[in-house]
């Protein structure tokens, strides 16, 4: 049997060194941020034999030189220069802790075995948003209310979303695809910034950098409809076809900094927004009150601002009962 097949399925060790890999990479590190990493180290037995057996999978490997970005940073470029296994292992566990990160991530995202890929699940509770930094240097921002699956594969990184949305700054990386399965659609990116929503059975993607391309999920391998900077996809769960018009990225994005943008769009989805931004739900009294068009921006600061200024906003009249909030026709 060979080393790659004993190799065991220590997967989350290997994220949580990723993760390290990408935080000690940022300009800002600290000493302290070193120290940090140094506990985590000798935190667990699993993971000194983590990097042991890491090390020795590279040593298999004739320390192949693997070339690969982190937001613009060379994650490794080694080579085996004729050094003795004790001697690698005194500079991986002594001071070349950043080689040492490096080397974990290079095998997690690049040479682990398929058997050691694990699933990363991501939520977060209403109100509450989350900034998530993946092994690959791929940025994601959740918003309220979401919740979604990371999974990073040798050839492909891959993303189911429930009832979610995020902003994704996606690593290139034109070797593994980044894969997003959303409702019945499949978006397909290699290196791109977009904000994409699924609420209900409606899916919407806005890019505001690259190219996205959404397919169905169901023909992953058929012509694509590309979706480029300042275009907004709409897409009906169970419909045929999507609807693609330009839209400013800067309203989709807008709620990264606290504000909710609409223009044109039922109360209904405005409730909806604020039952997730806040712990009461908000909901519309009929049908007639959920079908009224609402054009506007929302800063979500306090709960009673916010319904106050919708209220100025739109003709409706605020009602506050013991389980919820509700949007009455003025």
């Amino acid at each position: 049997m060979s080393r790659t097949e004993e190799f065991p399925t220590t997967g989350g060790v290997a994220e949580e060194a990723a993760t390290w890999f990408v935080r000690l990479q940022g300009e800002t590190a600290s000493s302290d941020d070193w120290r940090a990493f140094e506990r985590w180290l000798g935190a667990s037995p699993a993971n000194a034999q983590a990097y042991e057996r890491l090390e020795s999978l590279w040593v298999d490997l004739d320390y192949a030189p693997v070339t690969r970005e982190l937001g613009g940073r060379p994650l490794l470029a080694a080579r085996r220069r004729g050094r003795s296994r004790g001697a690698s292992r005194r500079a991986l566990f002594g001071g070349g802790l950043a080689i040492a990160a490096g080397l974990v991530v290079a095998v997690g995202v690049g040479l682990w075995p398929a058997s050691s890929v694990s699933t990363q699940a991501y939520g977060t509770a209403p109100g509450e948003t989350r900034q998530i930094v993946l092994a690959d240097g791929t940025r994601i921002r959740l918003n309220a209310a979401s919740n979604i699956t990371v999974r990073l594969e040798r050839g492909a990184r891959r993303v189911r979303m429930a009832d979610a949305e995020a902003t994704f700054d996606v690593a290139h990386d034109p070797d593994r695809p980044f894969l997003i399965s959303v409702g019945d659609r499949q978006v397909r990116v290699v290196g791109t910034e977009f904000n994409l929503r699924h609420r209900a059975d409606k899916v919407r993607l806005t890019v505001r950098r690259g190219v996205v391309e959404v397919r169905p999920v169901n023909a992953p391998e058929g012509e694509p409809l590309r979706v480029t900077v300042g275009q907004e996809l709409t897409h009906i769960e169970g419909e045929v076809g999507s609807v693609l018009k330009v839209s400013d990225p800067e309203a989709a994005f807008a709620w990264t900094s606290g504000q909710l943008i609409y223009r044109d769009q039922p109360l209904s989805e405005v409730a909806a927004d604020l039952s997730r931004r806040f712990a009461i739900p908000v909901r519309t009294a009929d049908a007639g009150t959920a079908s009224l068009r609402f054009s506007g921006v929302l800063v979500t600061d306090s709960e009673q601002d916010v319904l106050r200024r919708l209220q100025a906003y739109a003709p409706v009249r605020v009602e506050r009962t013991s389980t919820a909030i509700v949007l009455h026709r003025r």
